[in-house]
């Protein structure tokens, strides 16, 4: 195992299957740009090379897939089931679930438990302006159908105080309502945020969003594993929701995570623009491949950073 001088190592590996999206969200994009597949984007079967690889190499334990929006690439439905016949403790899924009624067949022959689901709001208007792209209708229908096939289901919602402020309650009512946890995302300084004078119009810290639910629920602090992302309240006899909070709280200290971009390259920091390429691991005999890898995480150990500083990389690159 690679272990930095915090006790940092990586154990997650999230793999960003297309630079793709069906979505222009208002956070991620400019001016309702969509984000295109990259260049030279890797196949479905050098993707699951490289997992493999790295699985050797730095014992992850579990993948998460991203993109982009995973599900709008050919190449989908062929990673998802090599990557779940892989040795992992668990295996999840990213999406703004547009296209969940369409992969359902093959989301339940995966066996995959956990999707996590990037929804801003349930006024079909607002969904239009922050989304650029979709439907409200169809995402809701995607998350039904996904609960009726016994997958667990969270939520991912980033609060914007021009633009979704009102919706935080109304976001978590129906996430209690249907065991789903919520997970508030403070905004990030990342792509064409980082200098953008919208940031800080559009912020909500951590205690902004506890404020709000606090005009109607009662809640407490809950524990959450060591290296969580986020921070989780437990509302009593109702269920959880949690709060990403990169900027009030930073996770970074205790960060396990680990990136490829679809084009092959490996990031150890959503706030470094650092990369390594891995597409030559494809080119070497067996016997090389590893050692080379090892120097190659040992690397991106070093990009993890203290605090989130922010990055002009467009966070669904690689693999949000």
């Amino acid at each position: 195992m690679i272990v930095d001088n915090l006790g940092r190592s990586f154990k997650n590996l999230r793999v960003s299957l297309t630079a793709a999206c069906n979505y222009a969200c208002t956070y991620c994009v400019p001016d309702g740009k969509r984000l295109m597949p990259a260049r030279n984007e890797l196949s479905a079967d050098e993707l699951l090379k490289l997992v493999s690889f790295i699985q050797q190499a730095a014992g992850i334990e579990k993948v998460r897939i991203t993109g982009g929006d995973p599900l709008v690439t050919p190449k989908f439905d062929d990673f998802l089931i090599g990557v779940s016949k892989l040795p992992l403790s668990d295996l999840s899924l990213t999406t703004n679930g547009q296209l969940l009624l369409k992969k359902a067949a093959v989301l339940e022959e995966s066996g995959i438990k956990r999707i996590n689901i990037s929804l801003d709001t349930l006024n079909p208007l607002k969904f239009k302006q922050i989304a650029r792209g979709g439907d409200l209708e169809t995402v809701l229908a995607g998350i039904a159908k996904m609960q009726a096939l016994g997958i667990k289901i969270k939520i991912n919602m980033v609060p914007m105080r021009n633009q979704n402020l009102s919706d935080i309650l109304r976001l978590l009512d129906f996430s209690l309502e249907r065991d789903i946890e919520l997970r508030f995302i403070e905004l990030m300084r990342m792509g064409h945020l980082l200098h953008d004078s919208s940031y800080q119009q559009e912020f909500l810290s951590m205690q902004e969003i506890l404020d709000e639910i606090a005009t109607v629920y009662s809640f407490q602090r809950a524990d959450a594993p060591f290296d969580s992302t986020a921070v989780r309240f437990h509302i009593p006899d109702k269920g959880y929701f949690g709060i990403i909070a990169n900027e009030s709280e930073p996770f970074c200290t205790a960060c396990t995570r680990l990136r490829i971009s679809s084009d092959g390259y490996l990031y150890g920091c959503l706030s470094s623009s650092r990369r390594q390429s891995l597409a030559e691991l494809l080119e070497l005999p067996s016997h090389l491949v590893l050692p080379r890898l090892q120097r190659l995480l040992v690397s991106a150990l070093g990009d993890k950073q203290l605090s989130f500083q922010g990055e002009t990389t467009v966070m669904k690159f690689i693999g949000g």
